[in-house]
């Protein structure tokens, strides 16, 4: 899209019973996201801070006020093929009734050869969706416990090493392998994409010692292969397992339990708590339930199909 239709877009657009859409600045826009939406489900996310959400007002931009007779009566991030963290300010309640207006506001600026993606759909709000059509691509929900100093034996024939730049390659590789054994995700995504998130983690863990102490990888005596990894940032305050994945062939002999317990007590010196996110039906889950971690409902990537 142009940057002349994108500015056209920005303009105060009618959706109907004198409701408008209205650009506004992410600073702006995000003292009402951040409350309406980012404090109103906290909980849905284990959240500690809802500061995080200024950063994805600005990365986004894409933020619009709702507004009926000059009143702001909720918000939402809209583009073509696009809409993600609708919310409503009160008194106004109707959220069905907004929502309706949106998704087919939403058909009209989107291209027709795309699927139209909604971002983190609440539970609650799922049988609204799938009777417009959309349907579920990705279900994931948050998990939190506290942390604390526990024991974590690295297994017979294994040692424990720090996360460095020259690994990422071999970490890439074994992220891919861990996920396309996992019936659990649909998708997989590029090599180069893992090695960026591995890159990420190492630069957002540079000044923060804890963490990346508490990022590991475990690697087989005999082969010097890595066989484990296990990556953090720090989001809102706390840790987040990032990425705790096994190579296949290695699973079942104690090295996932070994990462998550040392990553649970080497953060427990400076963080109260630690979370992670993980797709609903993986087998992991239960993994961490066993592990002490609780979740919460779940959040949902949805589409509609092109077409």
């Amino acid at each position: 899209m142009t940057i002349k239709e994108m500015d056209k877009l920005r303009k105060n657009i009618n959706i109907g019973d004198n409701i408008n859409l209205v650009y506004q600045k992410p600073e702006i826009f995000s003292r009402y996201h951040i409350v309406y939406h980012g404090q109103k489900y906290s909980n849905h996310y284990f959240r500690s801070s809802p500061n995080t959400l200024s950063e994805k007002a600005k990365y986004l931009d894409e933020g619009y006020f709702i507004m009926k007779d000059e009143k702001v009566i909720g918000g939402v991030f809209i583009k073509p093929n696009f809409m993600a963290d609708l919310f409503l300010v009160p008194p106004f309640k109707d959220y069905e009734y907004i929502l309706d207006k949106l998704l087919k506001y939403l058909r009209t600026i989107s291209k027709n050869n795309e699927s139209i993606v909604i971002g983190e759909v609440l539970e609650t709000y799922v049988p609204f969706y799938k009777s417009r059509g959309y349907e579920i691509e990705e279900k994931e929900f948050w998990m939190i416990r506290p942390t604390e100093q526990l024991e974590a034996i690295v297994p017979d024939n294994y040692e424990s090493k720090p996360v460095v730049d020259e690994d990422k390659d071999e970490i890439a590789d074994i992220i891919i392998a861990a996920y396309k054994a996992n019936p659990c995700y649909k998708t997989v995504d590029s090599k180069n994409r893992y090695v960026e998130h591995v890159e990420f983690v190492l630069k957002d863990n540079k000044e923060n010692e804890m963490l990346y102490n508490s990022s590991r990888v475990v690697v087989h005596k005999y082969t010097n292969e890595i066989v484990g990894v296990c990556l953090h940032m720090e989001f809102e305050g706390l840790p987040l397992i990032m990425s705790l994945v096994v190579r296949p062939d290695h699973q079942g002999k104690g090295i996932g339990s070994y990462l998550l317990r040392h990553s649970i007590s080497y953060s427990s010196t400076k963080y109260t708590a630690t979370r992670l996110s993980v797709i609903h039906n993986n087998s992991a889950v239960d993994v961490y339930e066993h592990m002490g971690f609780i979740k919460n409902k779940t959040i949902n990537d949805m589409y509609l199909r092109a077409g």
